[in-house]
């Protein structure tokens, strides 16, 4: 693999991992709305650097495939925008991002200072873990090829 594949592939997974996060952060309101933009900022970053401008225009429902094709949501549209640049590192990526928004989630929630803590951080944190659970699996299978 290659210097450029294999730096494609962990933009590619810091940029799911982004608009997971985004999505997980603007569902549950749990942080600052710098926070939001920074994510979004980071995650619309490295989506062009994995993929270019067409990767940019799919996210945003311009892409090259036709309206049939082309998901509604916006968070299922980051998918095909970096299938190309997809691969192991990705995987890797998605994995350790995904664990580490739950022990953040869970960490602020055990050292909340009121009384009454956000449930959504709970949500936040047993959606992550689940979800790097499954990238796991992903990550040990793509080993195997």
């Amino acid at each position: 693999m290659s210097v450029s594949e294999t730096l494609r592939g962990l933009a590619a997974g810091i940029a799911v991992l982004g608009y997971v996060a985004l999505f997980l952060l603007l569902r549950f309101r749990s942080v600052p709305a710098s926070v939001f933009a920074g994510v979004a900022v980071l995650s619309t970053a490295a989506l062009v650097a994995a993929g270019g401008r067409p990767a940019f225009r799919q996210l945003l429902g311009r892409g090259p495939s036709t309206d049939a094709e082309t998901p509604g949501w916006w968070l299922a549209r980051v998918e095909p925008a970096v299938e190309d640049a997809w691969n192991a590192y990705a995987d890797l990526i998605l994995t350790v991002g995904l664990w580490a928004i739950t022990v953040g989630a869970f960490g602020r929630l055990a050292t909340y200072p009121g009384d009454d803590p956000p449930f959504g951080l709970v949500t936040v944190g047993f959606l992550s873990m689940v979800c790097g659970l499954i990238s796991l699996g992903f990550l040990i299978d793509s080993r195997y090829e």
